[in-house]
């Protein structure tokens, strides 16, 4: 009877070893969250301002360039040095007024950008895909280095000639508009972190804007 049960004990350890692993790791989520998410509370929603925006033709395509200004909250600051990527999403429609229906979207692009911090090298990385990260993205992103958190963000907050239609798609003779949205994307946070960072004003970056289309003669 008792080698019966040592057998079956044995058994086990393999798969209590992995539970243990993972209430490890939830744990150690838990109170990451609760430790960066009570660092917020008194910080007011962190304003993000569009600047120095440009449409141009480039060989074709339409470009965007523009900056995004905006301050690097210390709790998100503080979870980047925690083992937390950050990823911040910039969204571009262009559509085209109809008097006698909605306005009709004429283009759509993405741009998803990574921000994480390596503490073996002690550089941050950043990476920038078309595609969000949690569906496939990282693969066929571009990424870059960078010896400071301030380097990093300026590569974050600048957007160079960002090809976001063909030219062939906006009817120059029509009028249309372009909308920039930006926000910190929640939903690929730790679960931990979505649950609590929804309500927190520090976390809460956005921006919206829409404008009447005037495309620049490029190159």
């Amino acid at each position: 009877m008792t080698a019966s049960t040592t057998h079956c004990w044995k058994k086990r350890q393999p798969f209590d070893r992995l539970w243990a692993r993972v209430v490890q790791h939830l744990r150690l989520y838990v109170l990451v969250a609760l430790g960066l998410l009570s660092a917020g509370g008194v910080w007011a929603d962190t304003p993000v301002d569009l600047q120095g925006l440009k449409v141009e033709r480039v060989d074709g395509a339409v470009t965007v360039s523009a900056n995004l200004h905006f301050d690097l909250p210390l709790p998100l600051e503080e979870a980047l040095l925690k083992g937390v990527s950050l990823y911040f999403v910039t969204e571009v429609d262009i559509s085209r007024e109809r008097w006698y229906f909605y306005d009709k979207r004429v283009a759509h692009a993405e741009r998803h950008v990574r921000l994480f911090y390596m503490p073996l090298t002690r550089r941050w990385r950043v990476n920038v895909s078309p595609r969000p990260f949690n569906a496939g993205g990282l693969g066929m992103s571009l990424a870059q280095s960078y010896d400071t958190v301030d380097e990093a963000m300026s590569a974050v907050r600048r957007i160079a000639q960002w090809p976001v239609a063909q030219v062939s798609d906006v009817d120059m003779d029509a009028k249309q508009n372009i909308s920039v949205s930006f926000k910190l994307d929640l939903s690929q946070l730790p679960r931990p972190l979505q649950i609590g960072a929804a309500g927190q004003s520090e976390w809460n970056l956005n921006l919206n804007k829409s404008m009447r289309l005037v495309l620049e003669p490029g190159r």
